[in-house]
């Protein structure tokens, strides 16, 4: 029998007890670890364990692209699958953008939550219809693919950042983005600022001309940048 290793990624203990349980008697899977999102030796865990499968509680994750990228760099085989109480949409968005092609609510039911893990074993993916229109029309938008090469130079940028960045591209000016983004103009500076500070620049050209490097056209008939330095 072709055993699946299944790596829990789990803030809540009692939750993580409780599946471990319920998954002991089933058996074509094998649960080889558990850490909580913030667990030091979490990635190490990882890099030891190399599970097929591994679900992750998205809720208290403050940069969902960044964490789950050095994750699947410690596991790079493993298929990374949301097990969530949430329901937020840019999060899923952004969970999608992240590489995580199967999205489990925790309210569903232990069967259920085998055939969705057993689908990404087998490389499918599945999302809630509400959650997968969402998913589709921003994607749409933006003219992307939810998965993008490891060694984009976009990588360290935060799923917010690259949508400033998107922004840009079309030729925004801050009060326009934050508008656009529904953000205040403070915080779209400080988004802004991050950009420049993470991509080792000093002008929203320089930044401009990054992301065209890395794949991101203007949506619209725009110049470089229009906007004001932060």
């Amino acid at each position: 029998m072709d055993i699946t290793r299944l790596f829990l990624i789990e803030d809540h203990r009692m939750v993580a007890d409780v599946l471990t349980s319920s998954l002991a008697a089933v058996p074509w899977i094998r649960v080889v670890g558990t850490r909580a999102t913030s667990d030091p030796t979490l990635r190490s865990a990882l890099i030891t364990q190399q599970p097929d499968v591994v679900t992750v509680e998205l809720e208290s994750l403050t940069d969902v692209r960044e964490r789950i990228r050095t994750w699947r760099e410690a596991a790079p085989t493993a298929r990374f699958v949301a097990l969530t109480a949430s329901r937020d949409r840019d999060l899923a968005v952004c969970a999608a953008y992240a590489g995580i092609d199967t999205w489990i609510p925790k309210e569903s039911s232990l069967e259920d939550l085998l055939d969705r893990v057993r689908g990404a074993r087998a490389g499918h993916a599945w999302y809630p219809p509400e959650l997968l229109a969402v998913l589709f029309d921003r994607l749409r938008r933006d003219g992307a693919t939810p998965h993008r090469p490891a060694s984009s130079t976009l990588d360290v940028l935060s799923e917010r950042e690259r949508e400033v960045l998107v922004a840009m591209v079309d030729g925004d000016r801050s009060d326009q983005i934050a508008a656009r983004l529904q953000l205040s103009r403070n915080t779209v500076r400080t988004h802004t600022r991050n950009l420049f500070r993470k991509l080792k620049v000093h002008s929203g050209l320089e930044v401009v001309k990054i992301a065209r490097a890395a794949g991101i056209e203007p949506q619209v008939e725009a110049p470089l940048w229009k906007g004001e330095t932060p």
